[in-house]
């Protein structure tokens, strides 16, 4: 991956999160805030695996 891949993934990490909490609170869950919570889950996961590789030393 690129150098700033991580830095690429944290800044959309936080976009994504401040976009979650722009969303006004309701009761149940809609289909959008649904989306919001499994996006921000997907690229915590995807910037966690690239620090580990970093760490590691494969990148």
């Amino acid at each position: 991956m690129k150098k700033g891949g991580i830095f690429i993934t944290a800044i959309l990490l936080l976009v994504s999160i401040g976009n979650y909490y722009r969303i006004k609170p309701d009761e149940n869950i809609r289909s959008v805030v649904f989306i919001s919570i499994f996006a921000i889950g997907v690229i915590a996961g995807v910037l966690l695996v690239q620090i580990i590789k970093k760490l590691k030393g494969e990148d």
